[in-house]
């Protein structure tokens, strides 16, 4: 499955419309068909945000914005709120990186607030409130990672 599958199944599962949901998450009904594509970056950057939350062992949500809340995200708030949390944890830059997929530099830009996890995890989380669902739900249907699921109920 793609994360596209996943938002496409549960946004059905729910009833809305290709165009209800957009609307509801602020974005053009275009730009939300290419999520349930899978062919958008929301593939990779959902699944690395959920693995920052893995390793940070915090609540998706609370990586996007203190108050776990889509309407309090702000621009680069993601990447201030994952170096709080690896800082606290007492993570490098390094395994932090190596836990996502990803190179210390690319790392380095989720940090500084230069990573799609701004663009792609408000918009994630505004959806599993429109779905009315964890965020970290999306990416582990039934307590598996996604990618390694064929279907689920």
């Amino acid at each position: 499955m793609t994360q596209g599958d996943v938002l496409k199944k549960e946004r059905e599962k729910r009833g809305l419309s290709l165009e209800e949901t957009a609307n509801r998450l602020g974005i053009s009904s275009s730009e939300y068909s290419n999520l349930e594509t899978g062919n958008s970056p929301v593939e990779d950057w959902g699944f690395r945000l959920a693995q920052a939350a893995i390793t940070l062992e915090t609540p998706t949500s609370r990586l996007l914005t203190d108050s776990g809340r889509s309407r309090d995200c702000r621009p680069g708030q993601a990447g201030e709120l994952i170096r709080r949390h690896r800082e606290r944890r007492g993570k490098s830059k390094e395994e932090m990186a190596a836990a996502m997929g990803i190179s210390v530099e690319e790392y380095e830009r989720v940090e500084t607030g230069g990573s799609p996890i701004e663009t792609f995890g408000p918009l994630l989380l505004a959806f599993a409130e429109t779905i009315e669902q964890p965020v970290f739900n999306l990416f582990y249907p039934c307590g598996l990672p996604y990618r390694e699921l064929e279907d689920y109920p």
